[in-house]
């Protein structure tokens, strides 16, 4: 690794540390709420690949004591201080993934993160399956939990096999904008699509 990339690696580590937040991807979220006006108070807001927590606290941090976030992963996470972080832990790949996060819900989310992301085996190909099917399952929780007008953030990643997923996300909602935030590691394939105006079908 270049010394600048290794610099801005442990500038955003050191940051989280500072301010508290469990991962340096809290940034990331950070940017692209404040870019996209994703979250605001009283926001019920969803995160599926959630541990160990970077992005509930950010999400939280936004919506206030009025708003409600969930947290599902397969790991388990850490709980945190707020009566209205909930946490879930869950196969979000499992069939029965969908209902139990909406029954999980006080009503149908305003947001839905998904900053999932598969074990790399180095092979692109099978990682970009395997990631595709992430993807999938991600959207068919925006489709059973997203309210009609809602937004979503979905990690992708760029490079062969990225059109089929952003093709599934481009048909369900009005605007997809596909965006890097600064706090992504440069060495990453990683990309965010943002997308505004949930289209139920």
């Amino acid at each position: 690794m270049s010394r600048r990339r290794e610099e801005r690696k442990n500038h955003y580590y050191r940051l989280a540390r500072r301010l508290g937040y469990r991962s340096r991807a809290a940034f990331k979220l950070k940017e692209l709420a404040q870019r996209f006006n994703l979250l605001r108070r009283g926001d019920v807001v969803v995160d599926l690949g959630a541990a160990p927590g970077g992005w509930l606290q950010v999400a939280r941090s936004l919506v206030g004591d009025e708003g409600f976030v969930l947290g599902v992963d397969v790991s388990p996470i850490k709980p945190l201080p707020w009566s209205n972080v909930k946490l879930l832990r869950l196969d979000v790949t499992s069939p029965e993934a969908p209902e139990a996060i909406l029954q999980s819900l006080p009503r149908r989310a305003d947001v839905i993160l998904s900053d999932l992301s598969p074990k790399v085996s180095g092979v692109w190909e099978l990682d970009v399956a395997r990631h595709a099917s992430l993807v999938e399952a991600a959207l068919k929780v925006i489709d059973a939990a997203l309210r009609e007008g809602g937004s979503a953030v979905i990690k992708l990643f760029q490079g062969p096999g990225l059109e089929e997923p952003l093709s599934w996300i481009e048909g369900r909602f009005q605007r997809v904008k596909l965006t890097r935030p600064k706090a992504t590691r440069p060495e990453s394939a990683e990309v965010y699509a943002v997308a505004l105006g949930f289209r139920p079908s």
